[in-house]
């Protein structure tokens, strides 16, 4: 093993981790020790602070050095055909191979991207409670949006509709000798 090995593995052993923890349990685990010893916590005294100084160094380390997780979620065909897939790594793109008959919770590794996971969740839209909405809840709730806006029209037009008959009673109905005398009575007034 070289020094740069032997760090990371010190840095996971500090932070109380599994070697091959994601950077996920390595920030959760940096987060809970250091509360116990940081000086907006607690009392600062030299042993405190050195300790500090030892959790900051080893998530400094596992920052660079921990792998990253993400989720690919695959229907059962997919993960069954496998085949090759294009994932979004914090806004890069990268192929992985994913592995025929592949189940829930595999970890599989994108292409040329060492720090990085991908853990395959297998979840069938069609018998998954907590899937999408199917085609016929959509169909239903499209319709009703469609009555929805279609009454708010209607509505809107006979609403506009009193307005151009009132304009039409007041204004074209009327001759201009009559209007002109409503004029000047209003105005008189």
């Amino acid at each position: 093993m070289n020094n740069a090995n032997d760090a990371i593995f010190a840095a996971y052993r500090v932070l109380g981790l599994e070697p091959d923890s994601d950077y996920a349990a390595v920030k959760s685990a940096f987060r809970q020790k250091v509360k116990s010893v940081h000086p907006d916590h607690v009392e600062p005294t030299p042993a405190t602070l050195a300790r500090l100084q030892v959790l900051l160094k080893a998530h400094e380390i596992l920052k660079v050095c921990a792998p990253r997780q993400i989720d690919l979620v695959l229907t059962p065909d997919e993960a069954r055909a496998g085949g090759l897939r294009t994932v979004d790594l914090e806004g890069r793109s990268a192929m992985m191979r994913v592995p025929p008959v592949t189940k829930t919770g595999a970890l599989v590794a994108p292409i040329g991207e060492p720090a990085w996971r991908v853990r395959i969740l297998v979840r069938d839209p069609m018998a998954d409670c907590t899937a999408d909405e199917g085609p016929a809840e959509r169909a239903a709730r499209e319709a009703k949006a469609s009555q929805l806006a279609e009454a708010s029209a209607r509505a809107e037009a006979n609403a506009s509709a009193s307005l151009l008959t009132e304009f039409y009673e007041r204004f074209v109905k009327a001759t201009p000798a009559a209007r002109f005398a409503r004029w000047v009575r209003r105005s008189a007034a």
